[in-house]
């Protein structure tokens, strides 16, 4: 992108004879080049959605449409939030560049005028505790000759790639009211479910079959503590649909034998 300015200024001119004239004089254009706009950097991914522990390839490509060669030319991304860098994954223009590392940064070699430049890279998802989504853009730190100010270093970043990290984690935890019994006694269980993904969680089917050497008590179950007389935990029922963070709780009873 250039903006280019001139300006003119109208006057009156009056001549010998008293003639009076109007005038017009126009200035030299000046250009200024946006390097912004002229050289260009793009962030695409092969994926829009990504699940735990999958990889994603990434692709920067940087186009210089300016009028001007691009020199000094540093690469880099900064530390991703929900997934990895996967070492060794950088190519440049298609040729493997195991060595290099994208969150440390390395060189790339000039642009002139009209030329591309490719950086392709892996990153894994990981657990999503804090987010749901990889978000993040890389940086593009060049040099050019400014006929004016001589040497001039820019710093550009891409625009920002989101990614949706989809965790499917569910929590199960069980406890029961005694470590130690006799033949008679009940045993009272309990089961806390947890969602601790980040997606919801449907069709829940909950299923415990009953301990050898005890008998369920029957209409003793509840679940988040409503009375459900007609479930049986041998048998198997149906819970409700669980969003993120959401909580199930299950109960019931069994007799000794």
């Amino acid at each position: 992108m250039i903006i280019s300015n001139k300006l003119n200024i109208t006057y009156n001119t009056v001549k010998p004879n008293g003639e009076i004239a109007q005038e017009i004089a126009e200035s030299n254009t000046v250009n200024t080049e946006i390097l912004s706009y002229s050289v260009s950097k793009e962030i695409a991914s092969d994926k829009t959605n990504i699940q735990e522990g999958e990889t994603a390839h990434n692709t920067v490509t940087i186009t210089n449409t300016s009028q001007t060669k691009l020199f000094n030319n540093l690469f880099k991304i900064p530390e991703l939030n929900c997934a990895n860098y996967v070492e060794g994954s950088v190519k440049i223009n298609g040729v493997a560049q195991p060595g290099l590392d994208p969150i440390s940064g390395f060189a790339l070699p000039d642009l002139a005028k009209g030329e591309s430049i490719t950086v392709e890279y892996d990153i894994v998802a990981t657990n999503p505790t804090a987010s749901s989504s990889s978000t993040h853009f890389a940086t593009l730190d060049f040099t050019v000759n400014d006929p004016l100010r001589g040497t001039v270093n820019y710093s550009e970043n891409t625009d920002t790639l989101l990614l949706n990290v989809i965790t499917d984690k569910i929590s199960v935890i069980k406890s029961v009211d005694k470590a130690f019994a006799v033949k008679g006694e009940n045993l009272h269980y309990k089961i806390t479910i947890t969602n601790i993904g980040n997606v919801t969680k449907s069709n829940l089917i909950f299923k415990d079959p009953i301990p050898v050497g005890t008998s369920f008590i029957s209409n003793s179950i509840k679940i988040n503590g409503t009375n459900f007389t007609v479930y049986n935990p041998n048998i198997g029922f149906a819970l409700r649909t669980l969003a993120p963070g959401e909580v199930t709780t299950i109960e019931f009873d069994v007799k000794v034998n």
